[in-house]
């Protein structure tokens, strides 16, 4: 498994795309969407998605749900994880499959999630896929049966209190969670590792893990050598900005992204009434240009295939609002343009002005891709081809301000 069928990997992310929430014309008609806006891949829950219990409705699909709590497994679920699957294919778009979620494996346990995902693997392995062990695979550790049987988290007032603390008084209690819990989060870790290592054998597939914010996907197994690249996700915080573009530097220095990095949770466009347009193409640039092989966008609205109400604390965006939108535009764009200049010889750079990024770039001899967040704050602007992220175009002449991005061929 090597890291090349995950270059250059552009995708869009759709916890909730296998349920009943989203309907069969919804499904092909974002599908073609995003196929024409330039994306590669989508990502998918084969499975019992985020944030709900199993035997909550709005985890069944049209079929049924994926599998109980006894340990029954519906085959006619995984029929219609395929045909859907199939049909972003016959797009051009492969899908990155999960198979469950982090905390789910408390919930069956690692053999019987071992036998789910061979399950998976029979059904999909013929297709273009790309298997995800699992979402934060580190979720709830020693609180997994909040959910139980059927519960949403919008239904958890423990949840609910956390968030509303402080950031940095959260982040304390999380390490002391963390630290009280140790043993058993090697548990998860070495039950998550237990079902990698089965998947292996099955499947030559790309194999990839979704861990939590504060460790990457190398952190999250005991065997990551059977991972295809290094992920992470920087969560929905205006916190991450830097880390954004300072972890995928971070991890090559130290030799951890050798076969590639992907963030597969940046900020979701419109989570919290936050990171819109102008967040959304920040965190692709300085992302791409720090080294990740390919990125994730995601929106509130088209994850939950929201309508106001279902997981709104995280916000009120339906799936028509977030339809609307026309960042994923601007970012296939963009992702044209990076692909068509970016060379993998080149090497990084970057300036900063205390903790804020004034610009990043990588360059090879002459030929240059340098990004900046805003070019009024800009030193030097060196000559070259200008474009505009936020038109998706090129200019004659270089604004007074805005997301620059400059392009020098040779």
């Amino acid at each position: 498994m090597t890291h090349s069928e995950l270059s250059g990997l552009l995708a869009d992310t759709w916890w909730f795309g296998l349920t009943g929430r989203l309907s069969d014309a919804d499904f092909k008609m974002l599908a073609a969407r995003r196929a024409a806006q330039g994306f590669s891949a989508i990502q998918l829950v084969v499975g019992v998605p985020p944030e709900v219990g199993p035997a909550n409705e709005n985890a069944k699909s049209p079929v049924g749900f994926p599998w109980t709590l006894d340990g029954q497994l519906n085959e006619a679920y995984l029929q219609f994880a395929r045909d859907r699957i199939l049909y972003l294919n016959t797009l051009g778009l492969t899908a990155v499959v999960y198979g469950a979620w982090g905390h789910q494996i408390a919930w069956l346990g690692q053999e019987m999630m071992s036998t789910w995902w061979r399950k998976i693997i029979e059904t999909l392995d013929d297709l273009e896929v790309i298997y995800c062990l699992c979402g934060e695979s580190n979720l709830w550790i020693g609180q997994e049966e909040m959910l139980l049987p059927d519960k949403t988290t919008s239904e958890l007032p423990l949840r609910d209190r956390f968030s509303r603390l402080p950031p940095g008084l959260r982040d304390t209690v999380h390490r002391l969670w963390k630290r009280l819990h140790r043993r058993q989060r090697e548990a998860r870790r070495q039950a998550w590792g237990f079902v990698l290592e089965e998947m292996a054998r099955h499947t030559d597939k790309p194999i990839i893990v979704h861990p939590m914010a504060d460790e990457t996907g190398y952190d999250a197994v005991p065997n990551p050598d059977r991972l295809a690249v290094n992920t992470a996700q920087t969560g929905h915080d205006a916190r991450a900005r830097n880390r954004l573009w300072q972890l995928p530097l971070s991890l090559q220095q130290h030799g951890r992204a050798y076969k590639g990095y992907i963030n597969l949770e940046p900020w979701y466009e419109g989570i919290g009434d936050q990171f819109w347009t102008s967040d959304q193409l920040y965190a692709y640039w300085v992302s791409m240009l720090a080294g990740a092989t390919g990125h994730c966008y995601g929106a509130q609205g088209i994850w939950n295939v929201g309508d106001g109400e279902f997981l709104a604390h995280w916000g009120k965006q339906t799936f028509a609002q977030a339809v609307a939108l026309d960042t994923p535009r601007l970012i296939g764009l963009s992702h044209q343009q990076f692909l068509q200049h970016h060379d993998p010889a080149s090497g990084v750079f970057y300036q900063t002005r205390g903790k804020e990024l004034i610009t990043i770039g990588r360059k090879h001899g002459e030929k240059l891709v340098q990004f900046f967040p805003d070019v009024a704050r800009a030193d030097h602007v060196p000559v070259g081809d200008i474009w505009l992220p936020l038109n998706g175009a090129f200019a004659d002449t270089l604004p007074s301000q805005g997301p620059v991005v400059i392009f020098r061929k040779s």
